[in-house]
């Protein structure tokens, strides 16, 4: 690094970000959604869809489901299916003869309104589509091989597949492990990598068995849930041209990325599974998909950037009218506009289909819990993602709703009773929740608030009495250590027959993007997640040199540039305020403070602090991130003698 270069590149990327700045991503919501197209399969009598592939006849594919959807280059895509049968299909769910575990079909198809067609399928000989991925098809060993994402990177090609062990009930299987099969001969053989694997527990419990893969500033980012439907979701990534070195795989433990899978922490709560994950250029947001099995719908979650946070579930289709439905993989070219293509399953009759949803701007904005106004529960046969705690339920159409038509309730004489949901937060980060309550006249001891999961601690919580109309209560409180909270809305029935109804409930974050912003949790004299140091860089812990709190980060050194650094994820094409409090020894006259792409990229902005700062003094720093989804934040000096900075009290905020 040197002066002039870092001086240079600011310039360019200030004035760069003028020009590209679009404004805050907003949150969004699926609406309208129709099914366009038969994708796999026979047409039955009575179905008028379009069918343009007739994989019955052109590739003995008669029964198959997935069709999970990657850009492979060359102007095509690849359409990836589970489980496929052909002549002897027993025409009902994935069973009968032509057994083959996995298949490949190319398309090139851009007009998506009137369906998917394919280009060719990989095939073993004329006619019939491959099996790419052998299995021993011995249950209780090796039932199936499944493939749950791929992606491209080059001229390789990946898939991440799981070894199945056995099927259990529905939504549930039991998987060997999972890994990663490559191509470089464009799809037709494939090569299952010896040790790019994540192996099962013993009690079938580890998180990375399912994947989706998502491609973005040279890291391919892989969303994973266990095996079967139930699990909540989990994120890893590597470098793109490490897919297969597992040591290259670095872990979200909540506020940085750890080499310890065990570190993992969820990024969103379940049941999930069959996972989709893919960046919509024209909002500005990701979006995810997956079966939610205990609502019988497929969900969507959205999100500003790739570790979160995610947005409550949204659903995108329900089995009240897609029967047996269990997955929704988006089309990697349905991203940039307000359309959203994927492809649907169907257990009965086994196929697959191409469905559109139309994405619009959500009225509850960028609120973190599921069905926060009730609204579709009545679509489902259980309350999921809300369960009860003591006796309540939803009110149907009863004209008792804040808004809309529904809201919950509890209703007791005794005990403990209250509405609650669990949802992924960051650790040590500050929220606001939120929502509208009423009650019965002898409603005396009300309590609304966020706790860790398993009646875990308090973290946050306001009492109400009786409230005889719709009353708004807020609860403002830090995370702590917690990756998974339980808010709550809820009374003690202390007078007899006690009622409290709940509506229109949110939970957001707080503004500062920074983890362990005043450095209070690091637990160690060594910076550890998300804090690392470049050089000699470290952490004062009760030495009584913080602004506030007990700790501070320190950079010390008598040569060369020496740094405290943090990666935070970012909305591209963004301005972002960065603020953080420093003094320096008094020979201190070459530092820098500011923003960066990452692995030591242009600077996106900073200021060249080149006065010693006797006492602690705020720095101020504007950037727009460009086309950057992760960025860098910085606080260094260069020394030519025994040269040091403290650092307190960090903040990044979006303008």
């Amino acid at each position: 690094m040197n002066h002039g270069w870092m001086r240079k590149s600011c310039v360019f990327a200030l004035a760069l970000g003028v020009a590209v700045h679009a404004g805050p991503a907003e949150a969004v919501t699926p609406t309208s959604v129709t099914r366009i197209s038969r994708v796999t399969g026979a047409t039955p009598a009575g179905e008028s869809l379009p069918n343009p592939n007739q994989t019955h006849t052109n590739y003995e594919v008669m029964g198959t489901d997935l069709g999970i959807m990657w850009d492979k280059g060359g102007g095509e895509i690849f359409v990836l299916f589970g489980d496929t049968f052909g002549n002897g299909w027993c025409g009902n769910g994935g069973c009968g003869g032509g057994w083959r575990s996995n298949v490949l079909a190319r398309s090139s198809d851009k007009t998506l309104a009137d369906g998917l067609s394919f280009s060719t399928m990989i095939q073993d000989y004329s006619r019939h589509a491959k099996e790419l991925l052998p299995s021993k098809k011995i249950n209780f060993d090796e039932i199936t091989v499944i493939p749950t994402a791929g992606v491209t990177v080059g001229a390789r090609h990946y898939i991440h597949y799981m070894s199945v062990n056995n099927w259990g009930e529905a939504g549930r299987w039991s998987t060997n492990y999972a890994g990663i099969a490559y191509s470089d001969d464009n799809g037709q053989n494939w090569i299952k990598h010896a040790s790019a694997r994540w192996q099962n527990t013993s009690t079938w419990t580890n998180n990375f068995q399912m994947a989706a893969f998502v491609r973005n500033g040279g890291f391919v980012y892989m969303y994973a849930t266990p095996n079967g439907r139930f699990g909540n979701v989990h994120l890893a990534r590597v470098p793109e041209n490490a897919l297969l070195n597992i040591n290259d795989y670095r872990y979200w433990d909540g506020n940085g990325w750890s080499s310890s899978q065990a570190a993992a922490v969820p990024v969103a709560v379940g049941a999930a599974g069959e996972l989709s994950v893919a960046y919509n250029s024209y909002f500005g947001r990701f979006v995810m998909t997956y079966m939610n099995e205990p609502r019988q719908a497929v969900v969507m979650r959205d999100a500003a950037t790739l570790t979160g946070p995610w947005s409550g579930e949204k659903v995108l289709a329900s089995a009240t009218n897609y029967p047996g439905l269990y997955n929704a993989f988006i089309h990697p070219w349905s991203t940039s506009g307000t359309d959203l293509y994927f492809i649907l399953s169907q257990w009965t009759p086994y196929n697959t289909f191409l469905l559109r949803a139309t994405l619009t701007s959500d009225t509850f904005g960028d609120n973190l819990l599921s069905e926060p106004g009730f609204e579709t529960q009545a679509a489902t046969p259980v309350m999921a993602p809300w369960y009860v705690q003591g006796s309540g339920g939803i009110d149907r159409n009863l004209g008792t709703a804040r808004t809309g038509q529904d809201a919950g309730y509890v209703r007791a004489s005794s005990g403990w009773n209250a509405l609650a949901q669990s949802v992924a937060v960051q650790p040590y980060t500050d929220y606001t929740l939120r929502g509208w309550v009423r009650t019965s006249a002898n409603n005396t001891a009300g309590y609304f608030g966020a706790r860790g999961v398993n009646t875990g601690p308090i973290v946050g919580e306001t009492p109400f009495g009786a409230l005889t109309g719709y009353t708004q209560l807020s609860v403002s409180f830090n995370s702590g250590p917690h990756s998974v909270l339980e808010v709550y809305g809820g009374m003690w029935a202390n007078n007899g027959d006690t009622w409290v109804q709940l509506d229109d409930v949110s939970l957001t974050r707080g503004t500062n993007l920074v983890g362990h912003a005043g450095f209070e949790q690091q637990s160690s004299s060594s910076a550890t997640s998300p804090w690392y140091a470049e050089g000699n860089a470290g952490i004062d812990r009760n030495l009584g040199y913080a602004r506030t709190g007990a700790h501070n980060a320190w950079v010390r050194n008598a040569t060369g540039w020496n740094a405290i650094k943090q990666e935070v994820s970012v909305v591209p094409n963004t301005l972002y305020t960065l603020r953080a409090w420093l003094k320096t020894s008094s020979n201190f006259n070459d530092g820098y403070f500011g923003a960066r792409m990452l692995n030591g990229g242009p600077i996106l902005g900073e200021t060249h602090l080149t006065q010693p700062l006797a006492g602690y003094t705020q720095v101020t720093v504007q950037f727009n991130s460009g086309a950057n989804h992760s960025v860098e934040l910085f606080a260094g000096l260069w020394a030519t003698s025994d040269t040091w900075m403290q650092v307190d009290d960090f903040s990044l905020t979006r303008n």
